[in-house]
């Protein structure tokens, strides 16, 4: 079963929009910067229709989860809870957070190979 989302959160200053997609047991998430004002809905939907296929969607895997019905009122009280211990952001944000880390240490690395490279290059004077 393939299922996706859209989620439009305030990371201040700017809009992001999150795009979450599951595929089976694959998870993938990718992230668009919306800028400071507020996005209007002809633009989501642009963005949408026209620019999904060029995004970026990092993949990671998910455990299995049942679903099942919750009683409003239980559902209310683990809402106050997950507030309450609140973790830094949604498991879209914890995923993307650790995307740009891998990518720090893949750019870190790549750098310090080409400097290598460029000390062991003799100077012809």
């Amino acid at each position: 079963m393939i299922k996706g989302a859209l989620t439009i959160i305030f990371d201040y200053p700017f809009y992001k929009a999150i795009f979450e997609r599951t595929d089976g047991s694959e998870y993938y998430v990718a992230q668009v910067n919306l800028g400071t004002s507020m996005p209007h809905m002809p633009q989501i939907l642009n963005m949408v229709n026209f620019k999904f296929s060029k995004l970026k969607f990092y993949k990671t895997s998910i455990e299995k989860q049942k679903e099942y019905h919750v009683n409003p009122k239980r559902a209310q009280r683990l809402a106050h809870k997950a507030i309450k211990n609140s973790s830094i952001g949604t498991k879209a944000q914890q995923d993307l957070k650790r995307q740009f880390e891998e990518k720090k240490i893949m750019k870190k690395k790549a750098i310090k190979v080409s400097k290598e490279q460029e000390t062991e290059v003799p100077y012809n004077c």
